[in-house]
């Protein structure tokens, strides 16, 4: 007799299917009841809440369906188990959901099936034990699998937090290395890519409400996931048949903007998702938005709100309007695709359906239609292919590009794009930097259009027998004159009015720190036009080496301001049948006996070449390597010492030349010129300070004497009338100056150094191609000196340089003059009044003189 528990259902004797006990069920007796399934009859006995079969009575009815129960097992009778007082049945231990389903399922009455000719028949039983167990072992298995889901993610979001840091610390790599001038401002920048630094409260708020209502209207409600976004997206791509409308939230998109990763695979976006909970769960929403916001890719090369403002529309952010925010927040799903000046048409369809949805939903209506119109009124102006690179601020490329060297030099060159974020400060005024390109190429446009310079093919005439070329190559090896010596008559021109290359060098730099102002290496820098000529190339100088020559011979006490040179023509004999070698003057003109001064002003070549012989080979050596080769293997590699340095044979640079007309401003001292002062990574970590670095290679200590102060003060006085006659004031420049012009031989090569207070600058001009003249209109008067004239007339007109005076000689002595190194008493007759170092003035018993002489010696004593 089999024991049950009364459950408002009992198991037939006859079909063996659970059926249906009376409601309410009865406590106690014996009753007579008959299965709802096959209507057969048994006697079951009730007894305390229990109930057992009594007896199988005899069936009245075929029994239709026969199985046994799928939720329950028979459990073996056991001889000790007393039936009346224990439960034998054995439930399976179901979960909650599973074994209600079974109740509910149960207590349908399920149809019988149609008999179908040719089958069997199927029980319902079957049917349902079937769906019920694919529904069991279906709901377990994605029981299971979101389980182990949920643990590899949580697993993979712990680790991500872990390195969250380091991923967000890339977005910080590639921002621009900005190089600024003395006070701050900023002259370029150095970049792969323009993204921006803007923080979340400096974007206006009917931009973050615009991007927030396209990209993202749950941002501030979920967590990462927006599952009303995704199942809205999947039901529009079904009904659409195609990729209609992403379900990405803002953070998700961030997520992909850090992996960097453009592949489409599941491994990418198991990986963006693991870091879209991480985001979420380690920094607030606002510092979410505001890390999108600034590196979101938005078209032609900006990456980021602020770069796209700059570059779409050149305002700052408070000043755009509601169209305009509308149309950036367009840009982040498909930044080419909506690009308004690409693809203006579609940009502004798209730009329209979106306000009218915002107004729709009451969000930035109101807005006025021209607003629009105006808008892409702007764009059709200009370039489809217009980027970012092009509107970069580079006020000084050439300086941009040696920066650019000089971080490579110090083990920082991959990083300035990998890294980036750099600051270098620099010497620079940026007021003057920023014109000195567009002069220059303006100087070197109106000298050509002008015809004042000629492009000129320099050969070597046909009529030079090969014995007198062999003796000419002699003499050029032994004196190192170069071609620059030999008369014009031993070339033929080929003039041409084609203006293609001609180039300029400025470089400018403070005589008593030696800081470099300004500097542009070329005419305009391109691609094919990016060598710095100001501080990479090295010419032949001409004339404009004299002042260095003369305060030599100063210095030495060779000559002094008193003495008379003869202007004659020279001819120094060659020797072993080498030709002889004549000096000339420009235009062959000779004034007989002159005066130091005069001789340079007038650039005479016969009184250098005197003044150089009378002081000597020894001594040329000397001064010439103290004012450019202080290093002795640069100076063995470089000088020549003969003669011919009188007129300017050596090689020299602009920055070279202008660091030695520096001593003449700096009582004879020269300062290492530097122009890169401290260099930061974006860490604020000083990687760089001048220090004792020669930043320009020149192989020179960081100050050295060159000459006496009252040396410098004499030469200055002189270079003051020299740059007098200089053809400076034909650029219209109306003030001080104390310089040299210079040109080689066949106008190569055309100089004008020259000193003001507070600065020095060296002018070059001329072809690349040495073999190229400027015509008879390249003179370093002409189209040298006017150009440094230019940039000061610009300096002043727009007070970017403070303007003083000369400072009055402290050091040397001035005295007058009559006649040939006579120093008169203020009885003489017209005396002129020259300046003379104190250790070479011979006061004659004048005693006025010799009390200033012994006080301005002592003073020279404790500085020198």
């Amino acid at each position: 007799m089999e024991v049950r528990v009364a459950k408002k259902r009992f198991n037939c004797p006859h079909c063996g299917e659970n059926s249906k006990l009376p409601d309410p069920c009865p406590q106690e007796g014996l009753f007579k009841i008959s299965c709802a399934l096959c209507q057969n009859q048994s006697l079951i006995r009730f007894q305390g809440g229990n109930y057992f079969v009594e007896k199988k009575l005899p069936a009245t009815k075929p029994i239709k369906y026969k199985s046994k129960p799928f939720f329950e097992k028979q459990v073996k009778k056991e001889s000790n188990v007393d039936q009346n007082s224990k439960d034998t049945t054995n439930h399976f231990a179901l979960p909650t959901f599973f074994r209600s389903l079974k109740d509910r399922i149960q207590d349908k009455d399920f149809s019988k099936p149609k008999d179908k000719p040719g089958r069997n028949k199927v029980s319902n039983s079957t049917e349902r034990k079937k769906y019920l167990s694919l529904l069991y072992w279906s709901g377990l298995a994605i029981l299971l699998f979101s389980i182990t889901v949920l643990a590899f993610l949580g697993t993979g979001v712990l680790r991500t937090k872990s390195e969250l840091s380091d991923i967000i610390g890339n977005l910080s790599k590639g921002k621009p290395t900005k190089i600024i001038d003395r006070n701050g401002q900023v002259v370029s920048e150095i970049f792969q890519k323009r993204i921006s630094t803007l923080k979340l409260e400096d974007y206006p708020e009917n931009l973050i409400t615009a991007l927030l209502n396209v990209e993202d209207r749950g941002f501030y409600s979920h967590g990462g996931i927006d599952l009303t976004a995704l199942f809205r997206a999947i039901v529009k791509n079904i009904i659409h048949l195609r990729y209609k409308q992403g379900a990405s939230t803002i953070t998700q998109q961030l997520a992909r903007i850090l992996l960097d990763d453009r592949t489409k695979s599941l491994g990418r976006k198991w990986k963006e998702l693991e870091l879209a909970f991480a985001l979420e769960s380690n920094l607030s929403k606002d510092q979410i938005l505001e890390y999108y916001m600034n590196n979101v890719y938005l078209g032609h090369g900006a990456y980021g709100f602020g770069e796209a403002i700059k570059f779409y529309f050149n305002k700052n952010p408070s000043e755009i309007n509601k169209s305009e925010a509308i149309l950036l927040a367009t840009l982040p799903s498909a930044p080419n695709r909506n690009s308004p000046l690409r693809n203006p048409s579609q940009s502004r369809e798209r730009l329209e359906y979106i306000m009218i949805a915002f107004k729709n939903r009451g969000v930035l209506k109101d807005i006025p239609h021209d607003e629009i119109s105006d808008i892409y009124s702007r764009f059709s102006t200009r370039s489809p292919n217009e980027t970012v690179f092009g509107n970069r601020q580079d006020l000084a490329p050439y300086v941009t590009e040696h920066i650019r060297s000089f971080l490579k030099s110090i083990g920082e060159g991959d990083s300035i794009y990998d890294e980036g974020g750099y600051t270098v400060e620099t010497t620079l005024i940026k007021d003057i930097q920023k014109n000195v390109g567009n002069i220059v190429h303006n100087h070197l446009q109106g000298v050509i259009r002008s015809g004042q310079v000629r492009k000129t093919v320099l050969r070597r005439s046909a009529v030079v027998d090969s014995k007198e070329e062999i003796a000419i190559k002699s003499l050029l090896k032994e004196a190192s004159l170069a071609m620059e010596l030999f008369s014009s008559s031993e070339w033929e021109e080929e003039s041409s009015t084609t203006p293609n290359g001609l180039q300029a060098a400025v470089i400018a730099l403070d005589p008593k720190t030696g800081e470099i102002l300004f500097m542009h290496g070329g005419d305009e820098f391109k691609a094919q036009n990016q060598f710095n000529r100001a501080i990479q190339m090295r010419r032949q100088t001409g004339s404009s080496i004299k002042p260095i020559l003369y305060a030599s011979a100063i210095n030495s006490g060779i000559i002094t301001n008193a003495d008379k040179i003869l202007d004659a023509p020279l001819i120094y004999r060659g020797v072993q049948g080498l030709p002889n070698w004549t000096p000339d003057n420009l235009g062959k003109k000779y004034d007989g006996e002159i005066s130091l001064r005069y001789a340079l002003a007038q650039s005479k070549n016969t009184a250098a070449v005197q003044i150089a012989e009378k002081l000597g080979y020894s001594q040329l050596d000397h001064y010439f390597g103290s004012f450019f080769f202080p290093d002795s293997a640069e100076k063995n590699k470089r000088f020549r010492n003969d003669l011919s340095l009188a007129l300017g044979s050596l090689e020299i640079s602009p920055l070279e030349m202008a660091s030695a007309f520096s001593s003449f401003s700096n009582e004879g001292k020269i300062q290492k010129p530097y122009l890169i002062k401290k260099i930061t990574n974006q860490s604020g970590e000083v990687i760089f300070e001048r220090g004792n670095h020669d930043e320009f290679d020149l192989k020179i200590p960081n100050e050295r004497s060159v000459i006496k102060p009252d040396t410098a003060e004499v030469v200055l006085s002189l270079l003051k009338d020299s740059g007098k006659s200089s053809g400076i004031y034909r650029s219209g420049y109306k003030g001080l100056v104390a310089g040299k012009t210079g040109t080689t031989n066949d106008n190569k090569d055309a100089w004008f150094i020259g000193n003001r207070p507070g600065i020095t600058m060296a002018i070059w001009v001329g072809f690349d191609d040495p073999r190229l003249g400027m015509g008879p209109g390249g003179l370093g008067g002409r189209v040298a000196a006017p150009l440094w004239g230019e940039i000061m007339k610009k300096a002043d007109s727009e007070k970017l340089m403070e303007i003083q005076e000369f400072p009055k000689p402290v050091f040397a002595i001035s005295a007058p003059v009559c006649g040939s190194r006579k120093i008169q008493c203020p009885d003489c007759t017209a005396p002129n009044h020259e300046w003379f170092t104190i250790d070479h003035v011979k006061p004659d018993n004048c005693n006025e003189y010799s009390k200033e002489i012994e006080d301005k010696r002592e003073m020279l004593q404790e500085l020198f």
